[in-house]
C-alpha cells in the first residue's frame, strides 16, 4: 500500500475557510460547491501559468532561444507557486476550461517553437521538453536535499541544448551522403 501512487490532498473547505478566517458556511456565499471552489482556484492558478509564460515570450528579444525563454518562464512560476504547481498538475483534479480556452494556445505557441529543432515531430519535441520542464520543477520540489550542482534555468539550457543537439545529429549526413536514420 505505501508503494502504491497517492492522491496530493486537497485541503478540506473547513481547512480553507479557517485559513480565510471565515465560518466554513461563508463559502458557500461565493462558491455553490466545493468543486466549484476548486475550479476557481485552479482557474486563476493556470491563468496565472498561461499569462507568466506568454508575457516572457511576447517581451524576449528576436535573438532569444524561445524555447529557453519558455522553460524559463515555466520553471520559475512553478517555483515560486509550488502549492498552485501542485494542484495543477500533481493532483486528481481537472484542469478548468481555462485550459481548453487558453492551455491550446500555449501549447501551439510551444509547439511552433519546437518545430524549428525538430520540424517532422514538433509536438513530440515540445512534449518532450515540457516533460523535462516538468521533472526538473517536481525533483527541486520534492528532492530540496539533493545537490543539484546547477540551477534550475541551467537544467532548462541543458534539456533546449540536449533536443537540438540530437535533433541535429539526427540530420547529420553519413558517409554517402544521406541523412542519418
Amino acid at each position: 500500500m505505501l508503494a502504491q501512487p497517492q492522491p496530493v490532498a486537497v485541503p478540506s473547505l473547513r481547512s480553507i475557510a479557517r485559513a480565510c478566517q471565515v465560518a466554513p458556511s461563508a463559502v458557500y456565499w461565493h462558491f455553490p460547491s466545493e468543486a466549484d471552489l476548486r475550479s476557481a482556484v485552479l482557474d486563476t492558478e493556470y491563468t496565472s501559468l498561461i499569462c507568466t509564460v506568454e508575457a516572457a515570450l511576447d517581451s524576449a528579444p528576436d535573438d532569444t532561444d524561445r524555447l529557453v525563454v519558455a522553460g524559463d518562464a515555466y520553471i520559475t512560476w512553478a517555483l515560486e507557486h509550488p502549492g498552485a504547481y501542485q494542484l495543477l498538475f500533481e493532483s486528481d483534479d481537472e484542469l478548468p476550461a481555462t485550459r481548453a480556452e487558453h492551455g491550446l494556445r500555449l501549447q501551439q505557441r510551444i509547439v511552433e517553437l519546437a518545430r524549428r529543432v525538430d520540424p517532422q515531430v514538433p509536438f513530440a519535441a515540445a512534449l518532450l521538453l515540457w516533460s523535462a520542464w516538468h521533472g526538473v520543477v517536481s525533483l527541486r520540489l520534492h528532492k530540496t536535499e539533493w545537490d543539484w550542482g546547477m540551477t534550475p534555468h541551467e537544467a532548462n539550457r541543458r534539456l533546449v541544448a540536449a533536443l537540438t543537439t540530437v535533433h541535429s545529429s539526427q540530420e547529420a549526413p553519413t558517409g554517402n551522403g544521406s541523412p542519418a536514420p
